[in-house]
Protein backbone atom coordinates (compact mmCIF):
# COMPACT_ATOMS: atom_id res chain seq x y z
CA UNK A 1 0.00 0.00 0.00
CA UNK A 2 2.99 2.27 0.53
CA UNK A 3 5.51 2.96 -2.58
CA UNK A 4 9.59 2.12 -1.54
CA UNK A 5 7.80 1.13 1.91
CA UNK A 6 11.17 -1.16 3.08
CA UNK A 7 11.03 -4.53 3.24
CA UNK A 8 12.07 -5.46 6.12
CA UNK A 9 14.04 -4.24 9.09
CA UNK A 10 17.86 -3.37 9.02
CA UNK A 11 20.31 -1.81 11.80
CA UNK A 12 23.31 -0.68 10.90
CA UNK A 13 24.46 0.65 14.63
CA UNK A 14 23.70 0.44 18.18
CA UNK A 15 19.97 2.01 18.53
CA UNK A 16 20.31 4.87 19.90
CA UNK A 17 23.42 5.06 17.25
CA UNK A 18 26.04 7.57 17.69
CA UNK A 19 24.09 10.34 15.32
CA UNK A 20 21.12 9.96 17.23
CA UNK A 21 23.13 10.27 20.73
CA UNK A 22 24.92 13.67 18.84
CA UNK A 23 21.77 15.05 18.64
CA UNK A 24 20.43 14.04 22.19
CA UNK A 25 23.62 16.28 23.18
CA UNK A 26 22.37 19.18 21.38
CA UNK A 27 19.09 19.12 22.19
CA UNK A 28 19.63 17.96 25.60
CA UNK A 29 20.90 22.01 26.70
CA UNK A 30 17.77 23.18 25.74
CA UNK A 31 15.07 20.59 26.19
CA UNK A 32 14.61 17.67 28.12
CA UNK A 33 15.86 14.81 25.81
CA UNK A 34 16.34 12.14 28.06
CA UNK A 35 12.84 10.36 26.83
CA UNK A 36 14.14 9.86 23.44
CA UNK A 37 13.97 6.66 21.68
CA UNK A 38 16.19 7.84 18.44
CA UNK A 39 15.78 10.81 15.72
CA UNK A 40 13.81 9.84 13.51
CA UNK A 41 14.60 10.71 9.67
CA UNK A 42 11.31 12.05 8.67
CA UNK A 43 11.53 12.21 5.07
CA UNK A 44 13.21 8.57 5.10
CA UNK A 45 10.35 6.69 6.98
CA UNK A 46 7.98 4.85 5.06
CA UNK A 47 4.76 3.03 5.86
CA UNK A 48 5.18 1.17 9.12
CA UNK A 49 8.77 1.42 9.12
CA UNK A 50 10.75 4.43 11.23
CA UNK A 51 13.85 5.04 9.76
CA UNK A 52 16.22 7.42 12.24
CA UNK A 53 19.30 9.52 11.56
CA UNK A 54 21.80 6.67 11.82
CA UNK A 55 20.51 4.86 8.68
CA UNK A 56 18.56 2.15 10.82
CA UNK A 57 15.35 1.06 9.06
CA UNK A 58 13.27 -0.35 12.57
CA UNK A 59 9.42 -1.65 12.07
CA UNK A 60 7.28 0.45 14.29
CA UNK A 61 4.37 -0.96 15.99
CA UNK A 62 4.45 1.84 19.02
CA UNK A 63 4.35 5.15 16.40
CA UNK A 64 4.98 7.76 18.46
CA UNK A 65 2.54 6.50 21.34
CA UNK A 66 -0.25 5.53 18.98
CA UNK A 67 -0.49 8.62 17.15
CA UNK A 68 0.12 7.46 13.51
CA UNK A 69 -3.11 6.14 11.60
CA UNK A 70 -1.66 5.67 8.35
CA UNK A 71 1.93 5.11 8.38
CA UNK A 72 4.83 7.43 7.56
CA UNK A 73 4.81 9.33 4.43
CA UNK A 74 1.38 7.48 2.95
CA UNK A 75 0.91 8.66 -0.28
CA UNK A 76 -2.10 10.18 0.08
CA UNK A 77 -1.01 12.58 2.82
CA UNK A 78 1.67 13.67 0.82
CA UNK A 79 -0.23 14.31 -2.41
CA UNK A 80 -2.57 16.12 -0.60
CA UNK A 81 0.26 18.74 0.35
CA UNK A 82 1.76 18.68 -3.34
CA UNK A 83 -2.23 19.13 -4.63
CA UNK A 84 -2.49 22.11 -2.54
CA UNK A 85 -5.60 20.35 -0.72
CA UNK A 86 -3.91 22.22 2.41
CA UNK A 87 -2.77 25.70 1.67
CA UNK A 88 -5.95 27.34 3.12
CA UNK A 89 -4.60 26.28 6.49
CA UNK A 90 -0.97 26.63 5.74
CA UNK A 91 -0.40 31.09 6.03
CA UNK A 92 -1.74 31.18 9.33
CA UNK A 93 -3.27 29.42 12.00
CA UNK A 94 -6.47 31.27 12.68
CA UNK A 95 -8.79 31.65 15.88
CA UNK A 96 -11.30 29.02 15.49
CA UNK A 97 -13.71 30.51 18.12
CA UNK A 98 -12.94 34.20 16.33
CA UNK A 99 -12.65 33.58 12.47
CA UNK A 100 -12.41 30.22 10.91
CA UNK A 101 -12.32 29.32 7.04
CA UNK A 102 -14.94 28.14 5.85
CA UNK A 103 -12.77 25.14 4.80
CA UNK A 104 -13.00 24.31 8.48
CA UNK A 105 -16.73 24.38 8.41
CA UNK A 106 -16.44 21.59 5.78
CA UNK A 107 -14.15 19.58 7.82
CA UNK A 108 -16.49 19.79 10.62
CA UNK A 109 -19.21 18.39 9.10
CA UNK A 110 -17.75 16.12 6.73
CA UNK A 111 -14.89 14.59 8.76
CA UNK A 112 -15.32 14.96 12.52
CA UNK A 113 -19.17 14.08 12.32
CA UNK A 114 -19.34 11.81 9.51
CA UNK A 115 -17.07 9.68 11.98
CA UNK A 116 -18.76 10.77 15.51
CA UNK A 117 -20.20 8.09 18.14
CA UNK A 118 -23.77 6.79 17.67
CA UNK A 119 -25.94 9.98 19.81
CA UNK A 120 -23.18 12.00 19.80
CA UNK A 121 -24.16 15.66 18.55
CA UNK A 122 -21.99 17.87 19.03
CA UNK A 123 -17.71 18.27 18.87
CA UNK A 124 -15.58 20.32 20.75
CA UNK A 125 -11.64 20.43 19.02
CA UNK A 126 -8.52 21.25 21.10
CA UNK A 127 -5.33 20.28 20.33
CA UNK A 128 -4.35 17.47 22.61
CA UNK A 129 -5.76 14.56 24.91
CA UNK A 130 -5.33 16.50 28.15
CA UNK A 131 -6.87 18.89 26.80
CA UNK A 132 -10.01 16.70 25.15
CA UNK A 133 -10.42 15.31 29.01
CA UNK A 134 -9.69 18.48 30.84
CA UNK A 135 -12.65 20.32 28.84
CA UNK A 136 -14.92 17.19 28.81
CA UNK A 137 -14.73 17.64 32.67
CA UNK A 138 -15.87 21.05 32.56
CA UNK A 139 -18.45 20.40 30.14
CA UNK A 140 -19.64 17.44 32.94
CA UNK A 141 -19.61 20.20 35.63
CA UNK A 142 -21.22 22.85 33.65
CA UNK A 143 -24.59 20.68 33.23
CA UNK A 144 -23.93 19.51 36.61
CA UNK A 145 -24.75 22.48 37.95
CA UNK A 146 -27.01 24.23 35.27
CA UNK A 147 -29.47 21.24 36.24
CA UNK A 148 -28.86 21.81 40.21
CA UNK A 149 -29.89 25.30 39.09
CA UNK A 150 -32.99 23.75 37.73
CA UNK A 151 -31.90 25.12 34.16
CA UNK A 152 -31.89 28.58 35.26
CA UNK A 153 -29.06 30.70 34.45
CA UNK A 154 -26.42 31.50 37.55
CA UNK A 155 -26.92 33.94 39.96
CA UNK A 156 -24.85 37.72 40.36
CA UNK A 157 -23.85 36.03 43.29
CA UNK A 158 -22.23 32.97 41.60
CA UNK A 159 -20.73 35.11 38.90
CA UNK A 160 -18.91 37.40 41.44
CA UNK A 161 -18.52 34.68 43.77
CA UNK A 162 -15.98 32.21 41.00
CA UNK A 163 -14.15 34.97 41.27
CA UNK A 164 -12.73 34.37 44.14
CA UNK A 165 -12.60 30.54 43.94
CA UNK A 166 -15.98 30.49 46.58
CA UNK A 167 -19.26 29.36 44.31
CA UNK A 168 -21.29 27.67 46.23
CA UNK A 169 -21.26 24.10 45.72
CA UNK A 170 -18.46 23.21 42.96
CA UNK A 171 -15.95 22.93 45.76
CA UNK A 172 -17.29 19.58 46.28
CA UNK A 173 -17.90 18.67 42.90
CA UNK A 174 -16.10 15.08 42.39
CA UNK A 175 -15.01 13.07 39.41
CA UNK A 176 -15.25 9.58 39.72
CA UNK A 177 -11.46 7.70 38.05
CA UNK A 178 -10.40 4.13 38.05
CA UNK A 179 -7.38 2.55 39.96
CA UNK A 180 -4.58 2.46 36.78
CA UNK A 181 -6.52 4.88 34.59
CA UNK A 182 -4.44 7.95 32.82
CA UNK A 183 -6.31 10.92 31.43
CA UNK A 184 -3.41 13.54 31.01
CA UNK A 185 -0.84 15.62 32.93
CA UNK A 186 -3.11 18.79 33.05
CA UNK A 187 -4.28 20.01 37.03
CA UNK A 188 -7.78 18.81 36.16
CA UNK A 189 -7.19 15.36 34.14
CA UNK A 190 -4.27 14.60 36.04
CA UNK A 191 -6.60 14.44 39.43
CA UNK A 192 -8.01 11.44 37.37
CA UNK A 193 -5.33 10.17 36.74
CA UNK A 194 -4.17 6.85 38.67
CA UNK A 195 -1.65 5.10 36.97
CA UNK A 196 2.24 6.23 38.09
CA UNK A 197 3.30 8.02 40.76
CA UNK A 198 5.51 10.03 38.53
CA UNK A 199 2.76 11.77 36.82
CA UNK A 200 1.26 13.21 40.10
CA UNK A 201 4.14 13.61 42.28
CA UNK A 202 4.08 16.87 44.15
CA UNK A 203 1.61 18.50 42.53
CA UNK A 204 -1.95 19.66 44.17
CA UNK A 205 -4.81 17.35 43.23
CA UNK A 206 -8.64 17.17 44.17
CA UNK A 207 -9.76 15.36 46.27
CA UNK A 208 -12.10 12.83 44.35
CA UNK A 209 -13.24 9.27 44.79
CA UNK A 210 -11.33 6.78 43.16
CA UNK A 211 -12.23 3.01 42.63
CA UNK A 212 -10.80 -0.40 41.76
CA UNK A 213 -10.66 -1.49 38.03
CA UNK A 214 -11.45 -4.85 37.52
CA UNK A 215 -8.75 -5.87 35.21
CA UNK A 216 -9.66 -9.19 33.85
CA UNK A 217 -7.65 -11.86 33.73
CA UNK A 218 -6.33 -13.85 30.88
CA UNK A 219 -7.33 -16.72 29.31
CA UNK A 220 -10.77 -15.25 30.09
CA UNK A 221 -12.37 -18.94 29.74
CA UNK A 222 -9.83 -20.10 32.67
CA UNK A 223 -10.75 -16.99 34.86
CA UNK A 224 -14.10 -16.65 34.14
CA UNK A 225 -15.64 -16.81 38.33
CA UNK A 226 -12.40 -14.53 39.16
CA UNK A 227 -13.24 -12.18 36.36
CA UNK A 228 -17.21 -11.69 37.18
CA UNK A 229 -16.14 -11.52 40.73
CA UNK A 230 -13.72 -8.54 40.27
CA UNK A 231 -16.66 -6.78 38.46
CA UNK A 232 -18.94 -6.96 41.38
CA UNK A 233 -16.45 -6.03 43.51
CA UNK A 234 -16.03 -3.07 41.11
CA UNK A 235 -19.37 -2.32 40.41
CA UNK A 236 -20.24 -2.20 44.53
CA UNK A 237 -17.25 0.68 44.81
CA UNK A 238 -18.45 2.80 42.27
CA UNK A 239 -21.96 2.41 43.40
CA UNK A 240 -20.92 3.64 46.81
CA UNK A 241 -19.16 6.95 45.50
CA UNK A 242 -21.87 7.79 43.29
CA UNK A 243 -24.01 7.13 46.57
CA UNK A 244 -22.24 9.67 48.33
CA UNK A 245 -23.34 12.12 45.86
CA UNK A 246 -21.83 15.81 43.93
CA UNK A 247 -20.51 13.19 41.66
CA UNK A 248 -20.25 15.77 38.31
CA UNK A 249 -18.63 12.47 35.88
CA UNK A 250 -17.12 8.84 36.22
CA UNK A 251 -14.42 8.50 33.74
CA UNK A 252 -13.14 5.32 32.14
CA UNK A 253 -10.91 3.79 29.35
CA UNK A 254 -12.31 1.25 27.22
CA UNK A 255 -8.79 -0.61 27.82
CA UNK A 256 -6.30 1.17 30.04
CA UNK A 257 -3.24 1.69 28.11
CA UNK A 258 -0.98 3.92 30.18
CA UNK A 259 -2.16 1.39 33.35
CA UNK A 260 -1.16 -1.76 31.65
CA UNK A 261 -3.51 -2.57 29.23
CA UNK A 262 -5.89 -3.59 31.24
CA UNK A 263 -9.10 -4.60 30.15
CA UNK A 264 -12.91 -5.56 31.49
CA UNK A 265 -16.13 -6.95 29.69
CA UNK A 266 -18.73 -5.10 28.26
CA UNK A 267 -21.53 -6.05 30.83
CA UNK A 268 -19.24 -4.16 33.10
CA UNK A 269 -19.35 -1.12 30.82
CA UNK A 270 -23.25 -1.61 30.43
CA UNK A 271 -23.89 -1.82 34.01
CA UNK A 272 -21.47 1.58 34.84
CA UNK A 273 -23.47 3.00 31.95
CA UNK A 274 -26.84 2.42 33.94
CA UNK A 275 -25.64 3.35 36.79
CA UNK A 276 -24.40 6.48 36.01
CA UNK A 277 -27.70 7.38 34.30
CA UNK A 278 -29.39 6.21 37.44
CA UNK A 279 -27.57 8.94 40.15
CA UNK A 280 -27.40 11.46 37.10
CA UNK A 281 -23.85 11.45 36.38
CA UNK A 282 -21.99 12.23 33.14
CA UNK A 283 -20.65 8.77 31.63
CA UNK A 284 -17.07 10.35 29.64
CA UNK A 285 -15.53 7.38 27.70
CA UNK A 286 -11.69 8.61 27.17
CA UNK A 287 -10.98 7.66 24.09
CA UNK A 288 -7.88 8.72 23.50
CA UNK A 289 -5.51 6.19 22.86
CA UNK A 290 -8.38 3.60 21.81
CA UNK A 291 -9.97 5.74 19.03
CA UNK A 292 -9.87 6.03 15.29
CA UNK A 293 -9.37 2.68 14.40
CA UNK A 294 -7.21 0.21 16.46
CA UNK A 295 -10.08 -1.74 17.85
CA UNK A 296 -11.26 -2.47 13.94
CA UNK A 297 -14.25 0.18 15.10
CA UNK A 298 -13.48 3.90 15.12
CA UNK A 299 -14.56 3.93 18.52
CA UNK A 300 -13.79 1.11 20.96
CA UNK A 301 -17.28 1.72 23.28
CA UNK A 302 -19.28 0.52 20.13
CA UNK A 303 -18.44 -3.31 20.64
CA UNK A 304 -20.16 -2.78 24.21
CA UNK A 305 -24.16 -2.56 22.80
CA UNK A 306 -25.05 0.40 24.77
CA UNK A 307 -28.77 0.99 25.34
CA UNK A 308 -27.93 3.96 26.25
CA UNK A 309 -24.66 6.03 24.37
CA UNK A 310 -22.06 7.96 26.49
CA UNK A 311 -22.28 11.87 27.49
CA UNK A 312 -18.85 12.38 26.24
CA UNK A 313 -16.43 10.51 24.27
CA UNK A 314 -12.91 12.52 23.64
CA UNK A 315 -10.21 11.87 21.56
CA UNK A 316 -6.73 12.53 20.17
CA UNK A 317 -3.47 10.40 19.22
CA UNK A 318 -4.66 8.31 15.79
CA UNK A 319 -7.16 11.50 15.24
CA UNK A 320 -4.46 14.08 14.63
CA UNK A 321 -5.99 16.60 17.03
CA UNK A 322 -7.54 16.05 20.37
CA UNK A 323 -11.25 16.84 21.54
CA UNK A 324 -14.61 15.61 22.50
CA UNK A 325 -18.09 14.47 21.43
CA UNK A 326 -20.95 15.17 23.53
CA UNK A 327 -24.82 14.54 23.45
CA UNK A 328 -26.75 17.99 23.44
CA UNK A 329 -27.72 18.50 27.25
CA UNK A 330 -23.72 18.96 27.10
CA UNK A 331 -23.37 21.33 25.31
CA UNK A 332 -23.05 24.79 27.46
CA UNK A 333 -26.17 27.09 27.26
CA UNK A 334 -23.81 29.99 26.98
CA UNK A 335 -20.88 30.92 24.54
CA UNK A 336 -17.51 31.31 25.70
CA UNK A 337 -17.78 28.23 28.42
CA UNK A 338 -15.61 25.75 26.49
CA UNK A 339 -13.43 27.87 24.97
CA UNK A 340 -9.57 28.65 24.11
CA UNK A 341 -7.82 30.77 21.62
CA UNK A 342 -7.05 28.31 18.59
CA UNK A 343 -9.45 25.31 19.21
CA UNK A 344 -7.79 23.53 17.51
CA UNK A 345 -5.73 22.80 14.58
CA UNK A 346 -7.23 23.39 11.19
CA UNK A 347 -4.84 22.06 9.67
CA UNK A 348 -4.59 18.55 11.32
CA UNK A 349 -8.66 18.19 11.38
CA UNK A 350 -7.31 18.74 7.63
CA UNK A 351 -5.07 15.81 7.54
CA UNK A 352 -7.42 13.19 9.02
CA UNK A 353 -9.83 14.38 6.64
CA UNK A 354 -7.54 12.47 4.22
CA UNK A 355 -7.32 9.61 7.16
CA UNK A 356 -10.79 9.12 7.13
CA UNK A 357 -10.83 8.86 2.86
CA UNK A 358 -8.26 6.68 2.61
CA UNK A 359 -9.63 3.88 5.92
CA UNK A 360 -12.68 4.03 4.40
CA UNK A 361 -11.30 3.54 0.41
CA UNK A 362 -9.08 0.93 2.35
CA UNK A 363 -11.25 -1.00 4.26
CA UNK A 364 -8.78 -0.53 7.18
CA UNK A 365 -10.92 -0.88 9.73
CA UNK A 366 -11.43 -4.89 8.40
CA UNK A 367 -7.58 -4.74 8.32
CA UNK A 368 -7.09 -4.08 11.44
CA UNK A 369 -9.50 -6.77 12.56
CA UNK A 370 -8.04 -9.24 10.53
CA UNK A 371 -4.59 -8.21 11.61
CA UNK A 372 -5.02 -8.36 15.13
CA UNK A 373 -6.60 -11.80 15.28
CA UNK A 374 -2.89 -12.60 13.25
CA UNK A 375 -1.14 -10.52 15.78
CA UNK A 376 -3.02 -12.12 19.42
CA UNK A 377 -2.74 -15.40 17.75
CA UNK A 378 1.42 -15.12 17.28
CA UNK A 379 1.34 -13.87 20.93
CA UNK A 380 -0.52 -16.74 21.92
CA UNK A 381 2.03 -18.80 20.56
CA UNK A 382 4.98 -16.87 21.62
CA UNK A 383 3.29 -17.27 25.44
CA UNK A 384 3.18 -21.40 24.84
CA UNK A 385 6.99 -21.47 23.43
CA UNK A 386 8.39 -19.25 26.07
CA UNK A 387 5.99 -19.18 29.15
CA UNK A 388 9.29 -18.59 31.00
CA UNK A 389 9.10 -14.75 29.54
CA UNK A 390 5.96 -14.17 28.48
CA UNK A 391 1.95 -14.73 29.87
CA UNK A 392 -1.31 -13.10 29.25
CA UNK A 393 -1.56 -12.13 25.26
CA UNK A 394 -5.13 -9.64 25.17
CA UNK A 395 -6.02 -7.13 22.63
CA UNK A 396 -8.48 -5.91 20.70
CA UNK A 397 -7.76 -5.20 17.11
CA UNK A 398 -4.15 -4.27 16.69
CA UNK A 399 -4.55 -2.42 20.40
CA UNK A 400 -2.29 -6.05 21.97
CA UNK A 401 -0.75 -6.34 24.59
CA UNK A 402 1.36 -9.12 26.55
CA UNK A 403 3.26 -9.43 29.80
CA UNK A 404 6.57 -10.20 30.82
CA UNK A 405 7.81 -11.76 33.69
CA UNK A 406 8.65 -8.91 35.73
CA UNK A 407 9.55 -4.99 34.96
CA UNK A 408 13.46 -5.42 34.40
CA UNK A 409 13.17 -8.15 31.85
CA UNK A 410 9.89 -6.12 30.44
CA UNK A 411 12.44 -3.50 29.74
CA UNK A 412 15.70 -5.66 28.68
CA UNK A 413 13.19 -7.36 25.72
CA UNK A 414 12.47 -3.72 24.54
CA UNK A 415 15.95 -2.68 24.11
CA UNK A 416 16.86 -6.08 22.95
CA UNK A 417 14.23 -5.72 20.42
CA UNK A 418 15.13 -2.15 19.47
CA UNK A 419 18.53 -3.42 18.45
CA UNK A 420 17.52 -5.62 15.96
CA UNK A 421 15.14 -3.42 14.41
CA UNK A 422 11.66 -3.56 16.59
CA UNK A 423 10.31 0.03 18.05
CA UNK A 424 7.88 -1.21 20.34
CA UNK A 425 6.23 0.21 24.07
CA UNK A 426 5.93 -0.34 27.37
CA UNK A 427 2.76 -0.36 29.15
CA UNK A 428 1.79 -0.85 33.05
CA UNK A 429 4.37 -2.73 35.18
CA UNK A 430 5.60 -5.10 33.32
CA UNK A 431 3.70 -5.27 30.04
CA UNK A 432 4.74 -5.26 26.11
CA UNK A 433 2.01 -2.85 24.22
CA UNK A 434 1.66 -2.72 20.45
CA UNK A 435 0.00 0.22 18.71
CA UNK A 436 0.74 0.01 15.20
CA UNK A 437 -0.48 1.83 12.37
CA UNK A 438 -3.82 0.92 10.70
CA UNK A 439 -1.92 -0.41 7.50
CA UNK A 440 0.06 -3.14 9.49
CA UNK A 441 -0.15 -6.27 7.13
CA UNK A 442 0.50 -9.87 7.42
CA UNK A 443 3.97 -9.50 7.00
CA UNK A 444 4.54 -6.74 9.14
CA UNK A 445 2.83 -9.15 11.56
CA UNK A 446 4.92 -11.78 11.25
CA UNK A 447 7.85 -10.35 11.02
CA UNK A 448 6.83 -7.96 14.57
CA UNK A 449 6.65 -12.01 16.15
CA UNK A 450 9.93 -12.50 14.85
CA UNK A 451 11.70 -10.00 15.84
CA UNK A 452 10.17 -10.09 19.46
CA UNK A 453 10.69 -13.82 20.04
CA UNK A 454 14.37 -13.04 18.70
CA UNK A 455 14.82 -10.20 21.40
CA UNK A 456 13.67 -12.50 24.29
CA UNK A 457 15.60 -15.76 23.25
CA UNK A 458 18.81 -13.45 23.22
CA UNK A 459 18.85 -12.15 26.62
CA UNK A 460 21.06 -13.79 29.12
Amino acid sequence: MIPDEPTHAVVRTAVPGPASEALRARHGRYQDARTVHVYQDARKSRGNYLVDVDGNVLLDVYTHIACVPLGYNHPDLLKSWHDGRFDWAAGFRPALGVAPPPEYVDLVEHTLMRIAPAGMSHVVTVTTGTEAVENALKAAFIAFMRRRRGGAPPTPEDLAACLLNRQAGTAALKVVSFEGGFHGRTLGSLSATRSKPVHKLDFPAFDWPVVPFPASRFPLDAHADTNREAEARSLEAVEAALRAGDVAALIVEPIQGEGGDRHASADFFRALRRLTSEHGCAFIVDEVQTGGGATGRWWAHEAWGLAEPPDLVTFSKKMQIGGYYCREVFHPAEPYRIFNTFLGDPLRTAQLGVVVEVVERDGLLDRVQRSGARLLAGLHGLTARHPEVFSAPRGVGTFAAIDVCDASTRDRVLFAARQIGLEAGGSGDRSIRFRPALVLADRHVDECLDLLERAAVSLP
